[in-house]
């Protein structure tokens, strides 16, 4: 899978009221920054640097990360499910990548 690809999992269905968890993998090599022994030049990590949850368009959640988060992070978020719509996370890396992914949820 390519650098920034994401598998977002959410209920199809939930109760109003009711708390579900957003989970998603991305997949990122997350990598520090490391020098060559040899030549002594440094080559700067890879990692993603923040995550957003919007519901509805609205921003819910927010996290910033590092180098220290594993490769291919998976992250779940519990939500309040209060509306039918759109579960939405944008993701961005310290090397200018920037990506969204999409869930639908039904609120009964």
């Amino acid at each position: 899978m390519a650098v920034g690809t994401a598998i977002v999992r959410v209920p199809k269905e939930a109760q109003k009221g009711q708390v579900i968890r957003v989970q998603m993998v991305i997949t990122h090599p997350m990598t520090p920054p490391r020098r060559d022994p040899q030549t002594g030049q440094e080559t700067p990590g890879h990692h993603l640097t923040k995550l957003q949850l919007y519901y509805n368009d609205q921003l819910v959640s927010e996290m910033n990360m590092g180098a220290g988060v594993s490769a291919n992070p998976f992250i779940a978020i519990p939500l309040k499910a209060e509306s039918s719509g759109v579960i939405k996370i944008v993701y961005e890396d310290n090397k200018g990548g920037k990506w969204e992914k999409t869930a639908e949820i039904t609120v009964k």
